[in-house]
């Protein structure tokens, strides 16, 4: 499923279609790995030949911030990076690579990278991955049991919960003060997902996926508006037969998270 942004005021164009997978592409997996303060790391070169993107920011008060920039270009969801909201300078804001709770990088590699525009947040979630399991099919299905991705959003005491998997499956939820999660929110998320590798087939080895989401702005509580900012944590899963999930994020306890439109 791809969309089209036409302006800030129109609701996404939704057509069905992938364009050329984003592993057909010539980008090496194994990519430089420089380490930054605070026990994050950054990713050199990974997939776009575009400009790194704005990097995390650490505020006296140990929170993360991202500086998401407003595109700059247009974004089709199809699975692939290659459009110019994605490419061009500054490019995207990035979490880097995701961590475990004691601040190291996990492995398998996570990231997330955010540009905003058009009344929407935009993201691309990517994960490195040796076996892709998902077997929800339904929306608010139990996503969260497959390698996946929660994006969480907080604002004036009511959290916002997208979780999405490797093919591409949405469970979203809202939790007000004094309540649980409910899941007769929606948020209106548009997304587009690519994989190299099979779905639930420990017979082969995989490589990776990625998913390319749009996020109304409006169902998280935001304008649109330059300088608008909201709590933000990303957190991966990546299930694996018989064992532990192994987790890691970024803007998750010890160190809160926040983006901020820029």
């Amino acid at each position: 499923m791809c969309v089209v942004p036409e302006s800030a005021t129109d609701t996404p164009r939704v057509s069905m279609g992938f364009g050329m997978g984003f592993l057909q592409r010539a980008w090496f997996l194994a990519l430089p790995i420089a380490l930054v303060a605070g026990g994050l790391s950054r990713r050199v070169g990974h997939r776009s030949a575009s400009a790194h993107g704005p990097e995390p920011r650490r505020p006296a008060d140990d929170r993360l911030v991202l500086y998401v920039p407003h595109l700059r270009g247009s974004i089709l969801l199809d699975g692939d990076t290659d459009d110019p909201g994605w490419t061009a300078p500054p490019g995207p804001a990035r979490t880097g690579p995701f961590v475990r709770a004691n601040g190291a990088p996990s492995r398998p590699y996570s990231d997330a990278r955010l540009v905003w525009g058009d009344g929407h947040l935009y993201v691309v979630l990517y994960a490195a991955d040796a076996d892709i399991r998902a077997h929800a099919r339904e929306a608010d299905g139990p996503v969260w049991l497959d390698d996946s991705f929660r994006l969480t959003f907080a604002r004036l005491d009511v959290a916002y919960a997208i979780d999405v998997s490797a093919v591409g499956v949405v469970a979203d939820a809202v939790r007000k003060p004094g309540g649980g999660f409910d899941y007769a929110w929606t948020s209106g998320a548009h997304v587009s997902h690519e994989q190299d590798g099979t779905t639930n087939d420990a017979t082969d080895i995989d490589e990776e996926w990625l998913v390319e989401m749009a996020i109304p702005l409006e169902s998280v509580g935001l304008r649109g508006e330059r300088g608008e900012r909201i709590g933000f944590a990303v957190r991966r899963c990546d299930v694996r037969e018989g064992a532990v999930p192994v987790c890691a994020g970024w803007g998750e306890a010890p160190l809160s998270g926040e983006v901020i439109l820029d």
